[in-house]
């Protein structure tokens, strides 16, 4: 009930009514997707709700920040594709017992793509060539299996940290030839995800359908709130729980984070659900999230000018930037996920907690919860 912390699913799953058919019909007609939104803003669990609740689709789920290098990204790939035709631990396999595990390949009748693989890993092979070979080893054991796998790379703008410049071109001209693969796309830095799959001199664009995720519908999860709290017979003010949505904005986590602590507050104290319990459990969950918000404003920081816009653009405030230095600072801005463009010229924060915290007017932000400010005039 109102879970945080990870991707959730089954009955815990709320809203999202409108994506879930859209993506359905992807996944059946096997239509290549990508899917932008901010983090935390629940791609993952959409993805996975979708897949695991079917449990007809086969899948390979790669999450790209977790891979130091192309190569380790290869060898993750690599691993979860043999395991589909019984060889579990491959890499490690291919290390520590390589002639055993080229007569098991043998007996599973792959062809010459394991033959491949092995001369790859034996010759320590280019990374680029090395991933490349990986997304085909899933093509050829979808063909073995006479099924269509579903392949997620979430965080994908991520591969451009840890591959040459020239890798989105070259895993395009290998994924077009896939016929048993299709690919999901995941991405949190929107701008960044736009650029490769919206752009026109981008190599991905018109390879997928673009669905962006905004915030959850805030009707639904009150829904969802109300069908909680009356099960439980909590006395709670329904204007109070609205006002508090509207703030979040359908924003999930936080949604849930907020909600979550209201609910354990009328369980183990019986209080009363109502705005002053709701504004200050709001105020402590912000301040609970305050070593990620940190860590946002400690990247803006390492730039010169960026802190600087990004306060400004918190508080809707001019700055002195040049406007060259500008125009560079609100692009940095954007491919780092802090804020994104809503109108012509005009940006604001993505993440509406860093908002608060920034327009606060303790400059040296040794903020308490009772001198949190927070503005619910709307």
């Amino acid at each position: 009930m109102f879970k945080t912390g990870s991707p959730v699913k089954g009955i815990e799953f709320i809203d999202r009514v409108k994506h879930i058919p859209v993506f359905e019909a992807y996944l059946n007609n096997n239509q290549h997707v990508m899917i932008k939104a901010p983090r935390r803003f629940g791609k993952t669990s959409l993805v996975k709700h979708v897949i695991e609740s079917q449990n007809s689709f086969t899948f390979v789920y790669i999450d790209v920040r977790r891979a130091t290098s192309l190569k380790v990204l290869s060898n993750q790939i690599l691993d979860k594709a043999y395991s589909f035709v019984g060889v579990d631990n491959f890499i490690h396999k291919s290390k520590n017992t390589f002639l055993a595990l080229y007569k098991t390949l043998q007996s599973i009748k792959l062809g010459k793509i394991a033959e491949i693989t092995l001369e790859h890993i034996e010759k320590d092979s280019d990374e680029t060539e090395l991933f490349l070979h990986s997304l085909d080893v899933v093509e050829k054991i979808a063909v073995k299996l006479k099924v269509n796998i579903k392949f997620i790379f979430d965080e994908f703008q991520e591969i451009t940290n840890i591959a040459d410049k020239e890798i989105l071109e070259q895993l395009r001209s290998v994924a077009q030839h896939h016929e048993n693969i299709t690919y999901i796309f995941l991405g949190s830095i929107e701008s960044m995800m736009t650029q490769i799959f919206e752009n026109k001199s981008s190599p991905f664009f018109h390879f997928a359908r673009v669905m962006p995720l905004e915030g959850l519908d805030i009707g639904e999860v009150a829904s969802y709130i109300y069908l909680e709290f009356n099960n439980r017979k909590f006395d709670y003010d329904k204007k109070a729980i609205m006002r508090i949505l509207d703030f979040l904005q359908g924003h999930p986590d936080y949604s849930m984070q907020v909600f979550q602590s209201i609910f354990y507050r009328a369980v183990i104290d019986n209080e009363k659900i109502d705005m002053n319990l709701c504004v200050e459990v709001l105020k402590e969950v912000i301040l609970e999230n305050r070593a990620y918000l940190d860590e946002l404003i400690q990247k803006a920081k390492a730039k010169k000018h960026l802190f600087k816009l990004l306060s400004a653009i918190a508080n809707n405030t001019s700055t002195d930037i040049l406007p060259k230095t500008l125009y560079n600072s609100h692009v940095l801005l954007e491919n780092m996920g802090l804020i994104k463009n809503i109108g012509r010229g005009k940006y604001e924060l993505v993440d509406l907690f860093l908002k608060v915290l920034l327009q606060q007017n303790n400059k040296n932000m040794l903020i308490q919860s009772s001198n949190l400010q927070i503005d619910l005039s709307f």
